[in-house]
C-alpha cells in the first residue's frame, strides 16, 4: 500500500468533479480526481446548460469547443406531448427562447447532452495539468485537523493504495459515499418518484422528418414517459417511472421491456431497437445541511439533488465548483485564512435550497399540481442561474432578482459590458479570473492603488480603468456610458471583483486612500473571520 500527497482529492468524476478538477487546475491547484467507472459518462443525461454555466465554460477556455459540439441541436427548442413520435400531437410550443440576453451575458444557452460534454471537460482538466484517474474508487478516508487520508481502490488490478490531502471534494452524486461517511443530513421533499432512463438506437429520422424536439412527453396505453432524441436522430433516451411500493423494480426493465416501451414512444412497431444502457435515478428534491465538514466539501448532487424540471442540477453544481475553486486556492496559497472556506457553505447553501425549490415547483407547473402560490413563487431561469445575490451568513435564502437589473452590488455577480479593448470588443467578463480584478471609472487611481495594494496583502489584483474616447490614458473604452450605468459607478469609483465574478466591495465615492481602501477590502474578502 503505497503513500502519496496531493493538495486536493476529488471524489467522483462526472460533471462536478470534472468541473472541480478544471477550476483548479486553472488556478494552479494541483489535484487528483478519481471515479469508478472506466471513462466518462456513456449516458445523454443532461442536456441543458444556461448562459451562467456557459460563462464559466468561457473563462475555462471551452466556450468555442463546447458551441461547435453543440452545433447540430441549435434547432432542438420544440417541447411537445405526443401519443406516440409518429401518433397524434397533443400539445407542441417553442422553449428556451431566451429572448434578448445580449444586455445581460456574451453568452447563450448550450444544449449538449452529458455524454459529449464530460470528455471536453476531462481533455481541458488534464491539459491544465489535472490529475483523473478513472476505474479508481474511494472506499474510505479519515480526517484531522491538517488534512485527510483516503483509501483508493484501483478497479482494474484491486490493488489499493493511500492518499493524503489537504482537502476532499465530495462530487460523488446524490448517493455520495463521502456525504453518507460524514453523517451529514439533508433535509427537503426527499424523494418524489422514481425513474428509468434507458438508452437507445434507432433511425428516427424517418418518424421525426423535419421536426426537432427538445423533450417529448408521450402517453399512450403502453407507455408514459418522457424522450429526447439527439442531433444524429439515432440515438435517443426514454424515462419512465416505476412503483417499488407496488413491487415494481428496475430489475424489471429488461432488454426485451425496454424495447417494447421504446417502440411504443417512437409509434413504428417494427423499428429496429437498440438498447445501449439503462440508467436508474430518484426525482427528489433535498439539500444537505452543510455543505463544509472540516477539511472536506460537498459540491453537486453530494450537496443538492434537484428536480429536472427547469434543468437546474448539473448548472448550480458546476457553479459550486467555480466558487469552490478559488476559495481553496487561496487558502493552499496562504493569501485566505482557512475561514474562507466556510463561505463556500453560507454562499452555496442557500442558492442550492432556492435552485432544488424552484425545481420542485417547475414540476408542480408542468404537473397541473401548483396552486396559485406555488406559480407566483416560481421564478425565471435566469432568476435561478445567474440573479441571485449570495446572503448575508446565518440566511437561508439568497436575494433573487432579474440580472438585467443587478448594479454591481457586493455579492452579486459582476454585469456584463461590451468594451473595446485596443480596437476589439470584450466583455467585461473576459476580464475576471483567476485572480481579482479592479474595474474603475475613468482615468483614476485605481491601477497605482492595485499594484500598492498587491505589496500590502500579498494578493496580485489586476486593474483596468474604463473611459469614453476622450480619455487617453484608459485602454478600456465604452460607448455612451454604459460601463458607468450598468455598475452605476460615477467618475473615479470602482469595484473589486473577485476570482469567480461575483463584486466583492465598491468604492465609497474616491477614498482619500485608495491603496489602503483597497487592500482592506481585499482582506475583508480573504480573511472574513476578521472582517
Amino acid at each position: 500500500m503505497s503513500e502519496s500527497h496531493r493538495p486536493v482529492l476529488i471524489a467522483g468524476g462526472s460533471l462536478v468533479g470534472l468541473s472541480s478538477a478544471l477550476f483548479l487546475a486553472r488556478q494552479g491547484v494541483s489535484c487528483v480526481l478519481v471515479e469508478r467507472h472506466e471513462g466518462t459518462s456513456v449516458h445523454p443525461r443532461a442536456v441543458g446548460y444556461y448562459p451562467r454555466t456557459m460563462e464559466l465554460l468561457r473563462g475555462a477556455g471551452l466556450e468555442e469547443q463546447a458551441l461547435k459540439a453543440a452545433a447540430g441541436f441549435a434547432s432542438h427548442r420544440t417541447r411537445a406531448g405526443v401519443e406516440s413520435l409518429a401518433g397524434r400531437t397533443l400539445f407542441s410550443r417553442t422553449e428556451m427562447d431566451e429572448g434578448d440576453l445580449g444586455a445581460v451575458t456574451p453568452c447563450q444557452l448550450l444544449l449538449l447532452t452529458q455524454d459529449r460534454l464530460e470528455p471536453l471537460l476531462r481533455a481541458r482538466a488534464e491539459q491544465l495539468g489535472a490529475e483523473l484517474r478513472f476505474s479508481t474508487t474511494l472506499t474510505s478516508f479519515t480526517q484531522d485537523p491538517s488534512g485527510v487520508d483516503a483509501e483508493l481502490r484501483d478497479e482494474r488490478t484491486g490493488e489499493t493504495r493511500r492518499l493524503r490531502a489537504d482537502y476532499l471534494i465530495g462530487a460523488d452524486g446524490p448517493r455520495s459515499m463521502v456525504r453518507e461517511a460524514l453523517g451529514v443530513p439533508r433535509a427537503g421533499q426527499g424523494v418524489l418518484s422514481r425513474h428509468v432512463s434507458i438508452a437507445f438506437n434507432a433511425d428516427m429520422a424517418p418518424v421525426l422528418g423535419g421536426r426537432r424536439f427538445s423533450v417529448v412527453h408521450v402517453e399512450n396505453e403502453e407507455v408514459r414517459g418522457i424522450l429526447v432524441h439527439d442531433d444524429t436522430l439515432r440515438e435517443g433516451t426514454l424515462i419512465v417511472g416505476y412503483d417499488g411500493d407496488r413491487g415494481e423494480r428496475v430489475e424489471d426493465f429488461d432488454d426485451e421491456r425496454c424495447r417494447r416501451l421504446v417502440r411504443a414512444a417512437i409509434g413504428v412497431p417494427d423499428i429496429d431497437i437498440e438498447i445501449r444502457s439503462r440508467f436508474p435515478w430518484d426525482m427528489a428534491e433535498s439539500t444537505a445541511t452543510r455543505y463544509v465538514d472540516g477539511r472536506v466539501l460537498l459540491a453537486g448532487d453530494a450537496a443538492h439533488v434537484i428536480p429536472p424540471t427547469g434543468g437546474y442540477g448539473a448548472n448550480t453544481g458546476i457553479a459550486d465548483a467555480h466558487n469552490l475553486a478559488w476559495k481553496v486556492a487561496a487558502v493552499l496559497a496562504g493569501s485566505a485564512g482557512p475561514e474562507l472556506l466556510e463561505t463556500y457553505d453560507t454562499e452555496r447553501r442557500p442558492v442550492g435550497v432556492f435552485a432544488a425549490a424552484q425545481g420542485a415547483l417547475q414540476l408542480a407547473i408542468r404537473s397541473g399540481r401548483a396552486s396559485a402560490e406555488d406559480r407566483a413563487a416560481a421564478r425565471d431561469a435566469q432568476v435561478v442561474t445567474m440573479g441571485y445575490h449570495y446572503p448575508a451568513a446565518g440566511s437561508d435564502t439568497p436575494i433573487a432578482g432579474d440580472p438585467a437589473e443587478r448594479a454591481a452590488e457586493p455579492g452579486t455577480r459582476a454585469p456584463h459590458v461590451w468594451l473595446r479593448l485596443d480596437g476589439a470588443e470584450v466583455s467585461t467578463l473576459d476580464l475576471f479570473g483567476p485572480g481579482f480584478t479592479v474595474l474603475g471609472a475613468g482615468a483614476g487611481p485605481w491601477r497605482a492603488a492595485a499594484r500598492a495594494a498587491a505589496a500590502m496583502t500579498g494578493v496580485a489584483v489586476d486593474a483596468w480603468e474604463v473611459g469614453p474616447d476622450a480619455v487617453a490614458d484608459t485602454r478600456l473604452v465604452e460607448t455612451g456610458g454604459v460601463f458607468r450605468r450598468a455598475y452605476r459607478l460615477a467618475a473615479g469609483e470602482a469595484v473589486l471583483v473577485r476570482p469567480d465574478g461575483f463584486v466583492s466591495w465598491r468604492s465609497p465615492g474616491v477614498p482619500a486612500d485608495p491603496a489602503r481602501a483597497l487592500a482592506a477590502a481585499l482582506r475583508r474578502t480573504l480573511f472574513p473571520a476578521h472582517a
